[in-house]
């Protein structure tokens, strides 16, 4: 074979390769434009051209090749997805809830009566008064241990106890470190506990002296028993108002 069939051979072979892996990865716009420049290069004619893209459509390994670099593509683009979100996911740093100091209730924190601590075996931590921080509130806080549950090992921190912003957390105050919790010296008196709770009683009969009334307002300490014994005071007040009323009418009945 002279050169210049020989080159001619060359040129044809390297266009049908180079048309052959496009097929198989795709043809686009920029290749379809790739491929005319090539064509000019390697004196190819149109004619030769669609000679050749008749071939590759009926070519079975071209098929082949084809539908199996169609799934490995789809394989490497679910692997990259993965791969990029066990990234994002390892790069998330999740933040952790702030603790917040618990918030006022209406619903008093339980205080064992002395026969039940009695009944139980008082645990060594009733009554301390102890510390405990919360950073989302800003420092250090006073509270009293209250109760203690020995199923779950935790005990009642009571706060702002016998006030009407007295608040309360259930905790495990070995998992506590030095600082977030800590004791202090001294125990609140049992007896002394226990009148948080509930305060003295306040009991008010309708028509008992007003110095009874006094008497009894002087020894409440809970807002609503104080509440009870005002609106009372009111009502005698109202009541004796009426009567002088009544009074003053009848002296003007007789004048």
């Amino acid at each position: 074979m002279s050169v210049g069939p020989a080159v001619r051979k060359l040129e044809q072979n390297a266009y049908g390769s180079i048309l052959k892996a496009m097929a198989v990865t795709g043809l686009t716009w920029e290749r379809e434009e790739f491929l005319g420049r090539l064509r000019l290069e390697l004196n190819i004619s149109s004619e030769e051209h669609m000679r050749l893209r008749e071939q590759m459509d009926a070519d079975e390994s071209v098929l082949r090749l084809r539908q199996g670099f169609a799934e490995h593509r789809d394989t490497q683009d679910a692997k990259r997805q993965r791969t990029e979100s066990m990234a994002a996911y390892s790069a998330y740093t999740p933040r952790a809830a702030p603790r917040r100091k618990p918030q006022h209730s209406t619903i008093r924190a339980p205080k064992m009566t002395p026969a039940q601590l009695a009944a139980i075996g008082v645990n060594e931590y009733i009554c301390k008064k102890c510390k405990r921080f919360w950073p989302s509130e800003g420092g250090w806080f006073d509270c009293i241990i209250t109760d203690y549950n020995p199923e779950t090992k935790q005990h009642c921190l009571t706060y702002d106890i016998n006030t009407p912003n007295e608040s309360y957390e259930w905790a495990d105050i070995s998992t506590f470190s030095k600082t977030e919790f800590k004791m202090e010296e001294g125990k609140v008196d049992i007896n002394e506990l226990q009148a948080y709770t509930a305060g003295p009683q306040v009991t008010v009969t309708p028509g008992a002296p007003v110095d009874n009334f006094v008497a009894a307002a002087t020894k409440a300490k809970d807002p609503q028993k104080l509440e009870a014994v005002k609106s009372t005071l009111t009502a005698e007040e109202e009541a004796l108002r009426a009567q002088l009323a009544a009074l003053e009418d009848s002296d003007d009945d007789e004048d």
